[in-house]
């Protein structure tokens, strides 16, 4: 094949084909060099054109018609005379043994496989392609987190249950993921926000996190000017809990009976946790029976649908007027279930009501991103490695 054939079928800038070395159905090598004809010294800056010897460096490029193919650029050794250095040049079309195409390729292929697969799709090392996702991770990181963040959103998740967990801040404005680090105590969040510098922090103007008194001590060290807002589904989520000790104890039997316990309250679980501006007309009559046959189970859920109303509310007055109408249901004595839920409303009662005063901030941007962190960790069989989670993470969200 011509080298000019060869040159337009590559189309790498100021990169000339002096030949074709192997050309065969199982591999094709070409032999190339740069076009640049007196390059610049990286120290000085001063161009030099003076050779002192020639190098020929293997660099694997994107495959051709499905045959592997192999660059060898004669990589010339210069010498500068201002400075009396030599060096070997460089081309911006070429990432280390690689072409700058082939590694935004294997990029590409890492956010929708794994890195061992994407090794062998282009027959190469896996501690390469890892190398490469990682580096290009640390230049995503970079670039999202020099802009400016208003509201920051802030969770956990796991690489390993109950052994390994990172804590994921994310961006509330943009939905991007700012970082991954290790641990989730206060001083993983703590250190990534002294990282970024009191100029950076002073910006953020909300932060939304679960009910973590870990993350509360970091924000309010590092963030004490911002409004401190508890996630909506943590918060339902305790809610709930009331509701559900009051339902199982009404759904035990007495021992020895057959079967232990009440099917029908068994298997109203889900029905029960349904908002009532949510139930269909044949769902409603279903728990009028309900609460008649077991009639403690109704002033819990209207408690519920009342804790509800606390987001439902449209200001932070209506929040309130909701709130005492739990406290009217709570203070017949009915549910004494519903006693460690106030406790932990008393607790956090400013993180919470604070959802209204800070523009209803939603929190469902971090949990589509741990979804997403769980279904990367699924697909990897694990991680053992902090920064390869990081890296993964970073390219997929």
């Amino acid at each position: 094949m011509a080298s000019d054939v060869m040159s337009v079928r590559l189309w790498l800038p100021r990169i000339k084909v002096e030949g074709v070395v192997v050309d065969a159905p199982e591999e094709l090598v070409v032999r190339v060099c740069s076009t640049v004809r007196r390059p610049r010294c990286p120290d000085c800056g001063v161009p030099s054109g003076k050779v002192h010897d020639r190098r020929d460096n293997k660099i694997r490029d994107l495959e051709v018609s499905g045959r592997p193919v192999t660059l060898v650029w004669d990589r010339r050794r210069l010498v500068w005379v201002r400075c009396g250095r030599r060096f070997v040049e460089d081309h911006r079309a070429f990432e280390g043994s690689i072409t700058a195409r082939l590694a935004r390729r294997l990029v590409a292929d890492a956010r929708a496989m794994t890195v061992n697969a994407a090794a062998r799709r282009h027959g190469l090392s896996w501690r390469l392609v890892n190398a490469l996702v990682v580096a290009w991770a640390g230049l995503v990181a970079d670039r999202r987190r020099r802009r400016r963040c208003r509201v920051l959103l802030v969770d956990e998740t796991s690489i390993r249950k109950r052994h390994r967990y990172v804590t994921v801040i994310v961006n509330g404005d943009t939905g991007e993921v700012l970082a991954m680090v290790p641990h989730r105590d206060a001083q993983a969040l703590s250190g990534f926000l002294a990282a970024q510098g009191p100029r950076w922090c002073k910006a953020v103007k909300v932060v939304v996190s679960d009910g973590s008194k870990a993350y509360k001590a970091a924000i309010d060290k590092r963030l004490g000017h911002a409004r401190h807002v508890l996630d909506r589904f943590h918060v339902i989520r305790w809610f709930a809990a009331g509701l559900t000790a009051v339902r199982r104890d009404i759904q035990r039997r007495p021992e020895g009976s057959v079967p232990a316990f009440d099917r029908d309250v068994f298997r109203s679980r889900f029905l029960l946790m349904r908002r009532p501006d949510k139930l269909a007309a044949a769902e409603q009559a279903r728990l009028d029976a309900l609460f008649a046959a077991h009639p403690r189970l109704n002033p819990a859920w209207e408690a519920l649908g009342e804790l509800h109303n606390l987001y439902l509310a449209t200001d932070p007055k209506g929040a309130l007027e909701a709130l005492d109408r739990f406290a009217d249901i709570y203070r017949t004595g009915n549910i004494p279930e519903f006693s460690s839920i106030v406790d932990t409303f008393l607790a956090w009662h400013n993180q919470i009501l604070d959802w209204h005063h800070a523009g209803r901030p939603p929190n469902g941007r971090i949990d589509r991103t741990n979804n997403l962190l769980q279904v990367l960790r699924r697909r990897a069989h694990g991680f053992t490695n902090y920064a390869n989670f990081e890296a993964r993470g970073l390219l997929l969200t």
